[in-house]
């Protein structure tokens, strides 16, 4: 049975479980960081006991830096989210691409590659020109240059200490680790298992050779190729906005060609590139390049894999609907660096997989700066990175997102994923398509929304992200999602406004289970979070789960193993800093500040209530202190800024 325990000494005497006035807190800690030290003072914690050394595990050749050095201090979570949420400025979506890039070092990496460096006389490469206008051409320029000559070569780079069978490896064999198939669901216990073996010795393979891929050279010319298109369309606008040119000028200006010449010696007319006007255009096939000025317009596009090159898209204006014919298109980087950069419109986005903002050994991002958009998508889509990075940034409008696994900020292997949506009131729906048959017959596995993931014990993870600004916003998953992650890596949500709604089943917001990281924080509004297990800030095997809400009226619902849970040497973090909350658990046991004593020495659990007057199912109580029959667990609940009941008189 659970003891509650109310101090009555003088150190953690009522007046002081109140108030928090005698606990030495200074306003400028940040409240979060005072609860982690206080509630630790009081169970004979300390918080640097919350970490875990690389060589808990045998290291691979696979780990990022990032994840290891949050792995030996986890509470670091909370300056990594902040900083994540401060990467983007507007309007440059190649800042927060070169921010994340950063972070795709591997473990002990001093020198990161380079892309490749064209020479002068290469540059110099002549086109006829088709058009006329300048500034135009100049843009023109810079895309072939990247897609005939940069882009290409630095893959070549990346490549280079791989034989051809091995490359071949990457879009083949590698590419099942991330594939489900509903028929599987049907499969006996031996086909499964049969299935199983087979995705090892694909792992097995894998680290054989692919330790000698270097990733850097591709995304480093995605990055600097974004940079470049940004400017030049910052600047055609400028023109096309001062009335200085026109979309129909710009077109009409096209030069007369006779019926023998060679399109491809022409700038704009080069296989694999198309320019559309002002109207409503149709584009289907396999494009390198498409620059349109306006219109509804739709797009039908497709990519093969086996002969990867780069794609720029951009569409300027207009309600836009872009399709999948194949996976790897939209925003997808397979082996190159794929953009697509669309500027204003309600846009709908029908993918298949490995697409919207999907780097696969390449750079995909997908840039939207405006409108009510809908993303639909399958697997390792919607922000999804695999030895590469998988950007989405959305700057306006109420946008939806429908994806079935890997996807929504997902991070596999040496990857980043990330949404970065700044306004609007969003939708994020993850699951419902391939079932968690070994677990459950009417769940299904999400494995997004902030999600990191490694194949244990083979290949470390990486860093699955959505940061979203502003907007009343749902957050929709069923299994493993929700700033939760796998094996060595780190999933996180950040939220910073808005009466959100997070519903997930097991392990999520704010969950690691093995050897990982997982954290949610929301800042304002008056929020909704539902799960069953292993949720709310729980951490299991070797791992740490943070759970974090600054400010609102907010309700928690879970089963077990949730709301500050730590297990299996585990360390899980529930913070509410302000709000009047309403806390509700079914299993008393393992929630509210449990830590299993199992397994050496134990877990740890934290629960911390920093102000409000609250409501408990559970362990806890509204201002108490209490430890419950675990290892290392507990709770409190305290009015850090207690409200002023003097009347304002002195």
């Amino acid at each position: 049975m659970i003891k509650q325990i109310c101090l009555i000494i003088c150190l953690l005497a009522l007046p002081f479980a109140a108030t928090g006035q005698d606990s030495g807190y200074s306003p400028d800690v940040p409240a979060e960081q005072f609860g982690i030290s206080h509630l630790s003072e009081y169970l004979g914690l300390y918080p640097d006991d919350i970490g875990y050394r690389s060589d808990y595990t045998e290291p691979d050749s696979f780990r990022l830096q990032i994840v290891a050095d949050l792995m030996n201090r986890p509470l670091g979570m909370l300056d990594y989210t902040a900083e994540l949420k401060s990467g983007y400025v507007a309007a440059q979506p190649e800042i927060l691409a070169a921010y994340l890039f950063r972070d795709l070092a591997r473990k002990g990496q001093t020198v990161r590659g380079t892309p490749y460096r064209a020479d002068v006389a290469e540059i110099q490469r002549n086109y006829n020109l088709y058009f006329n206008d300048i500034a135009f051409n100049q843009l023109l320029t810079r895309a072939a240059i990247y897609l005939d000559l940069i882009l290409p070569r630095s893959t070549e780079s990346a490549l280079a200490n791989l034989s051809r069978s091995e490359r071949a490896f990457l879009t083949n064999e590698f590419i099942e680790l991330l594939v489900m198939r509903e028929e599987d669901e049907f499969l006996s216990v031996e086909a499964i298992d049969s299935l199983d073996k087979l995705e090892e010795s694909y792992c097995e393979a894998f680290v054989e050779f692919g330790y000698k891929i270097d990733k850097d050279p591709i995304i480093a010319a995605g990055v600097d190729c974004l940079k470049e298109m940004i400017l030049e369309v910052s600047g055609l606008q400028q023109l096309l906005s001062s009335g200085s040119v026109s979309a129909k000028k710009i077109i009409e200006s096209a030069a007369y060609l006779p019926d023998n010449a060679d399109l491809n010696a022409y700038l704009g007319r080069q296989s694999g590139w198309k320019i559309g006007g002002a109207g409503n255009d149709y584009y289907t096939g396999d494009y390198k390049f498409i620059f349109d000025f306006g219109g509804d317009d739709v797009y039908d596009l497709s990519f093969d894999p086996n002969n990867p090159h780069g794609v720029i898209i951009i569409d300027l204006e207009g309600n836009d609907s872009y399709r999948s014919q194949s996976d790897f298109t939209l925003g997808s980087g397979c082996l190159s660096a794929g953009l697509l950069l669309d500027y204003g419109g309600d846009d709908r986005y029908d993918a298949r997989s490995f697409s919207l903002g999907s780097g696969f050994f390449g750079l995909g991002v997908l840039y939207d700066a405006a409108g009510n958009d809908r993303y639909d998508g399958d697997t390792h889509v919607q922000g999804a990175g695999t030895f590469g990075l998988g950007l989405i940034i959305d700057e306006g409008g109420r946008d939806i997102y429908n994806a079935a696994v890997y996807s929504q900020g997902f991070g596999f292997v040496e990857g980043i994923g990330v949404i970065y949506d700044v306004d609007g009131s969003d939708s994020y729906y993850a699951g419902g398509k391939y079932k968690d048959i070994l677990r459950y017959e009417d769940h299904y596995l999400s494995l997004s929304q902030g999600f990191g993931y490694g194949l244990r014990p083979w290949m470390s993870g990486g860093v699955g992200a959505i940061v979203d600004l502003k907007g009343n916003d749902s957050y929709y998953a069923d299994i493993f999602a929700q700033g939760a992650s796998y094996w060595w890596s780190l999933g996180l949500i950040y939220d910073l406004t808005g009466n959100d709604n997070y519903q997930c089943f097991q392990y999520g917001q704010g969950c690691g289970t093995h050897m990982t990281l997982g954290i949610l924080v929301d800042d304002l509004g008056s929020d909704v979070y539902f799960g069953k297990g292993l949720m709310q800030g729980c951490g299991h095997d070797y791992s740490c789960g943070l759970m974090l809400d600054r400010a609102g009226n907010d309700t928690y619902t879970a089963y077990d193993l949730s709301q500050g849970a730590g297990s299996a040497n585990g360390a899980g973090l529930l913070i509410d800093n302000n709000g009047d909350e309403r806390y509700f658990v079914k299993n008393h046991k393992l929630t509210q500040g449990y830590g299993t004593p199992r397994r050496d020495f134990g877990s740890i659990g934290l629960f911390i209530d920093l102000g409000g007057t609250d409501q408990y199912d559970g362990n806890g109580r509204n201002d108490y202190y209490w430890r419950t029959n675990s290892r290392w667990g507990g709770g409190m609940d305290i009015e850090l800024n207690p409200p002023d009941t003097t009347g304002g008189e002195k």
